[in-house]
C-alpha cells in the first residue's frame, strides 16, 4: 500500500508541477495516519524570515495547546510547517473596505505566496488568500494527509478568516485570533458576534431554533451560562452564550463549542494505537494468555477500558488482563476490550454510540483435551481502503465479526454526506468494494469514509486528486 501511496504521489506532483518546499515537524504524537495533522503555510514570509515564521507558528501552537479543549487532546495532534517564501514580506491591502478598521492600515501591494489579502469580500479585518488553488496544490504536493491546513500572514496588522483553510496575521492577538478561526474551519462553528446576514446559517452554535428544549444544544442549558441568546441585529437567530470565543478574544470556548471539537476529534481519530495478541495462531502450554490495548490518552485521562468475556464484564480501566489458558473450556471463546471517552467536555446524545471502539478476539480450542493449542483471530472495526490520495477508482474492505446492520458513506469533512455507499444487513466476513469516485467526489479534497456497524461507528480519511 505504501508503494501504491508513494506512486500515486508522484504522479499528482508532476501533473499539477507544484514546487516541493521545506517541511518541518513542529510535533509528532502518532502515526500521521491516526493523528490528526495541522500543517501550516507561510504567506508573506521571504526566504531569510523562515526563523521568524516558525517562532510564530510555535507561539500560535503555544497558545492554543494551553487553551480548553485543545490542552485535553494535544495526544490526538500532530503539527507541521510547510515553509514557502514568498518575494515580498507581508499582506496586500488594496484599501477596498469601506469599514473603520481600514483607515489605519496603508496601502500595500505585496508579492506573497499565496496572495494573502485584507480587505477581501470588502472586509478589512477579513484576511485570506486569493489563490486557493495553489494553497491546495502546495498541501497535496508537500503534505497530502493533512487533517487541517492554516496560512500565517507575516502582517502586524489584525486579521484572519476561516473557510476550508483558517488564516491569521502576526498581530499581537492573532494567537487567539487563529483558534477562533480554527473553530470556523476545524469544527465549522459559526459566528456568535452577528456577522451579517449572509453568513446565517444553521451551525453546531447557530440556530433559529428558540425553544430551549428543542434547541440542538439543549443538553447544556442552564449550565456554564449556556442558553437560547437571541442576535439583538436579527431576533430570529439565536447563539448558545453571551462570552464565547466565537464571539470575543481572549475568552473560553463556551461548553457547546468545546462539545463540537471534541466530537470532531473523535471522527477523525481511533484513539486505539495497537493491540495485542495480534497474531494468528498462538500455541501454550500452561502460560496464561495476556490480553492488551494501548490508546491515546487525553490529558487528563478520561478514556475508560471494558473488557468482557462473552457478554460479562471482568475488568475495567486496566490496559492488559491476564486469562489463563485453562479456563477456555469451551470450543470458542470471545474476548473483547471497548474503550469509550468519558470526556465531560461532550453531553451529545451519539458520543456513547459513535465514538465507541471495540476490538474483539476470537479464542478457538485446538485440542479440546490437552488444551495446548489456541488460535487467536482479532477482530477489528476497522476499514482499510487504498490507493491515498484516490484518483477514480476506490477499493475498500471491512472484516465483520458478526451478522450486522452495515452502513458504509462517503462524507465531506465538515460532516456533510455525500453518498451512501453500502446499505443492509452483511454476513460476518470480509466485505470488499471497489467503487468509481471521480463523478461525486471534488478533487483535491480530503474525504471521510464512514462505517456503521450496528452502534458501532469508524472512520477513514482519503485524499480525492485530478
Amino acid at each position: 500500500m505504501r508503494i501504491i501511496f508513494i506512486v500515486m504521489l508522484l504522479l499528482f506532483v508532476g501533473r499539477t508541477e507544484a514546487q516541493i518546499f521545506p517541511v518541518d515537524t513542529l510535533f509528532k504524537n502518532g502515526d500521521i495516519a491516526n493523528r490528526i495533522n495541522l500543517v501550516f503555510l507561510s504567506d508573506g514570509y521571504q526566504a531569510n524570515e523562515m526563523g521568524k515564521y516558525i517562532t510564530d507558528v510555535n507561539a500560535l501552537l503555544n497558545n492554543m495547546f494551553n487553551q480548553v479543549p485543545f490542552k485535553h487532546y494535544k495526544n490526538y495532534f500532530n503539527a507541521f510547517a510547510i515553509k514557502v517564501p514568498s518575494n515580498q514580506s507581508g499582506a496586500k491591502h488594496p484599501r477596498t473596505s469601506p469599514d473603520n478598521d481600514c483607515a489605519p492600515v496603508p496601502q500595500l501591494a505585496v508579492d506573497n505566496y499565496f496572495g494573502s489579502t485584507f480587505d477581501y469580500a470588502n472586509i478589512h479585518r477579513l484576511l485570506a488568500s486569493t489563490k486557493m488553488g495553489t494553497v491546495v496544490s502546495v498541501l497535496h504536493t508537500n503534505f497530502p494527509l493533512y487533517d487541517q491546513g492554516f496560512i500565517v500572514v507575516n502582517s502586524p496588522y489584525y486579521g484572519g478568516s476561516g473557510g476550508d483553510f483558517a488564516a491569521s496575521s502576526t498581530h499581537a492577538l492573532s494567537a487567539d485570533v487563529s483558534i477562533h478561526e480554527i473553530g470556523h474551519s476545524f469544527a465549522r462553528l459559526g459566528d456568535e458576534y452577528w456577522a451579517g446576514a449572509s453568513y446565517a446559517a444553521e451551525k453546531p452554535n447557530l440556530t433559529q431554533q428558540s425553544n430551549a428544549t428543542l434547541v440542538k444544544w439543549a443538553n447544556w442549558v442552564g449550565t456554564s451560562g449556556v442558553g437560547v441568546y437571541a442576535h439583538s441585529e436579527s431576533p430570529t437567530w439565536f447563539r448558545p452564550h453571551q462570552n464565547c470565543k466565537m464571539r470575543f478574544v481572549n475568552v473560553p470556548f463556551c461548553s457547546v463549542c468545546n462539545e463540537t471539537f471534541v466530537e470532531k476529534i473523535h471522527s477523525l481519530v481511533n484513539p486505539i494505537d495497537s493491540y495485542s495478541p495480534s497474531q494468528l495462531n498462538i500455541n501454550f502450554a500452561d502460560e496464561p494468555l495476556e490480553f492488551s490495548v494501548s490508546y491515546i490518552e487525553p490529558q487528563p485521562n478520561t478514556m475508560t477500558v471494558t473488557w468482557k468475556r462473552e457478554s460479562n464484564t471482568f475488568a475495567s480501566n486496566q490496559n492488559s488482563v491476564v486469562v489463563p489458558v485453562t479456563s477456555f473450556t469451551e470450543l470458542e471463546t470471545k474476548i473483547s476490550a471497548t474503550v469509550t471517552d468519558g470526556t465531560s467536555l461532550s453531553r451529545s446524545t451519539t458520543h456513547g454510540t459513535s465514538h465507541v471502539y471495540v476490538i474483539e478476539w476470537t479464542i478457538t480450542k485446538e485440542d479440546p483435551i490437552t488444551g495446548v493449542q489456541v488460535r487467536s483471530e482479532i477482530l477489528e472495526y476497522e476499514i482499510k481502503l487504498f490507493p491515498n490520495p484516490v484518483q477514480r477508482d476506490l477499493n475498500f474492505s471491512y472484516a465483520l465479526p458478526r451478522s450486522a446492520k452495515v452502513s458504509v458513506s462517503l462524507q465531506e469533512l465538515s460532516g456533510k454526506k455525500v453518498k451512501t455507499l453500502v446499505s443492509g444487513k452483511q454476513e460476518p466476513g470480509e466485505h470488499s468494494y471497489t467503487m468509481d469516485i471521480s463523478g461525486i467526489a471534488k478533487s483535491n479534497t480530503v474525504y471521510i469514509m464512514e462505517l456503521r456497524s450496528d452502534d458501532l461507528v469508524t472512520y477513514k480519511r482519503f485524499v480525492k486528486i485530478d
